[in-house]
């Protein structure tokens, strides 16, 4: 098919999508799918949620194929493509190429380290929306004691750098860790100088093995902190700003899942089981063209839980604030309504900054 046929549909299903997601999210109509299509990868990442699943059996291009048909027949739009590292697959470009055809609009989850030539040459014809690169600091030295890797750093600017002159979308995530944690100005100069997006992640997550000793690597909630006041003093102040806007009071309606859960997305996880979210990925179940309603219509569920009269962030009146994950707490304590003070300390500071104005240092100094 012609690829500026293909480009130009595309770019039509995403006006029409994004006018529409309001409307698919109150009717629980799925439209994006997260399709983790590997585990394997070829970093060895000292805080990876998949620790050492890289070494697992490699879901088969068959079954992805398959997948793919199913989530299509169901009317997905969105897929976006992760691992481990898509790019270890040697039929990476086959998968790609099948899924576009479909018309499906794709984003791509990388490290950036394997990305060659022919890859290149095959997105200047069939773009993807977005590829979504994670970078582990701003020098070699760093990159190694991250991912246990030599010369990937250069590797990877060099990757950005070969996809931007092709003219293809690509982002900048860093997910914050302690040993490059000083040099999060120095990533987002890397950014700023290829005017491409950048965004930071604070929270790791214990792997799916649930070995918390991941979290070591966490900056503290002083240092995390910090970096956000920071971060939010420097943006204009206007209506509209992630704070500013005017809060929805949500303890009236007292919802457990504050995210977008089981709205209108998924997870399909390396083993081809269909998730809600990657913090649930423990209650998946392998998906077929069978059971894909009855999945689906179990995780219409979680929008409508409510929380119960016990639950002690009712109280809290830094609420509307507080980032803490139901999932990860069923997951890691076995109880949907564990409250982990970590999220406490962390919503309460928010509070005190964005909304009683107080002054950053004694927010900061009332936490150390």
């Amino acid at each position: 098919m012609d690829e500026t046929f293909i480009n130009n549909i595309e770019n039509r299903i995403l006006d029409f999508a994004t006018d529409k997601r309001n409307i698919w999210e109150k009717k629980h109509q799925i439209y994006s799918v997260i399709f983790e299509i590997t585990p394997k990868c070829n970093f060895k990442c000292v805080h990876c949620y998949l620790n050492n699943h890289h070494l697992s059996k490699e879901i088969s291009y068959e079954r992805i194929i398959e997948i793919i048909d199913i989530i299509y027949e169901k009317g997905v739009l969105f897929l976006t493509l992760t691992g481990g590292d898509i790019f270890t697959r040697a039929d990476f470009m086959d998968i790609y190429m099948y899924a576009k055809n479909k018309g499906f609009i794709i984003e791509l989850y990388t490290n950036g380290s394997l990305i060659n030539d022919a890859h290149i040459k095959l997105f200047e014809k069939y773009p993807p929306l977005l590829i979504d690169i994670s970078l582990y600091g701003s020098c070699e030295d760093t990159y190694y004691r991250v991912t246990g890797v030599t010369g990937m750093y250069n590797r990877v600017i060099s990757n950005i750098k070969k996809l931007l002159k092709a003219g293809i979308r690509v982002s900048i995530k860093a997910p914050v860790l302690s040993v490059y944690f000083n040099e999060l100005p120095k990533i987002k100069a890397i950014a700023e100088d290829f005017k491409i997006p950048f965004r930071t992640g604070f929270e790791i997550f214990p792997t799916i093995d649930n070995d918390k000793s991941v979290q070591n690597y966490s900056v503290s909630i002083v240092e995390a902190l910090k970096y956000e006041f920071e971060e939010f003093d420097k943006r204009p102040r206007t209506f509209g700003s992630e704070y500013e806007v005017e809060l929805v009071n949500l303890k009236k309606q007292r919802p457990l899942f504050r995210c977008k859960l089981g709205r209108a997305s998924c997870v399909i996880d390396y083993e081809g089981k269909m998730c809600p979210c990657m913090s649930f990925r423990h209650i998946g179940k392998k998906l077929t063209r069978d059971n894909f309603d009855e999945i689906w219509n179990s995780f219409g569920t979680f929008p409508g839980m409510k929380a119960s009269e016990d639950y002690k962030c009712l109280d809290c009146e830094a609420y509307d604030f507080c980032d803490i994950c139901p999932a990860m707490m069923q997951f890691v304590y076995g109880d949907l309504e564990y409250v982990d003070t970590h999220f406490c300390k962390r919503a309460q500071a928010r509070y005190k900054y964005y909304i009683e104005h107080k002054c950053m240092e004694e927010i900061i100094d009332g936490l150390k």
